[in-house]
């Protein structure tokens, strides 16, 4: 039971920075103007790929401890894209992984990113 001082650990997962918030908006709506199609998966985290049912990536904005806590865009909670603040860099990587993964006879593994499937 949860107590009136401290919340539940579903209300603490869906508090979300608005540095992390923005960024992220910053880079889907790049992907969006690329003509990819996003889906929000959270303030900080969204899925994008070419189209629907295509395969894609999960895309996020977090803090990186080893730079300093300067947030950083990341796919799969590991691979480091860029500095948050560089949302173009962040595109150009996303986009040449999207075309490595919809490549009819590659496997998720050659792109070096994990891949999920709408």
């Amino acid at each position: 039971m949860a107590s009136l001082d401290r919340p539940r650990e579903s209300d603490a997962e869906q508090v979300t920075d608005p540095r992390g918030a923005a960024f992220t908006a910053a880079l889907a709506g790049l992907a969006r103007g690329h003509k990819l199609t996003v889906t929000e998966l959270s303030g900080t985290r969204f899925r994008v790929a070419q189209g629907p049912g295509s395969r894609g990536l999960e895309v996020e904005a977090r803090p990186r401890a080893d730079d300093g806590g300067r947030w950083w865009f990341c796919w799969g909670g590991t691979v480091w894209l860029c500095e948050a603040d560089n949302p173009t860099d962040a595109l150009v990587q996303i986009k040449g992984a999207l075309k490595r993964i919809t490549s009819p006879w590659s496997r998720p593994e050659d792109a070096g990113v994990s891949w999920v499937r709408s």
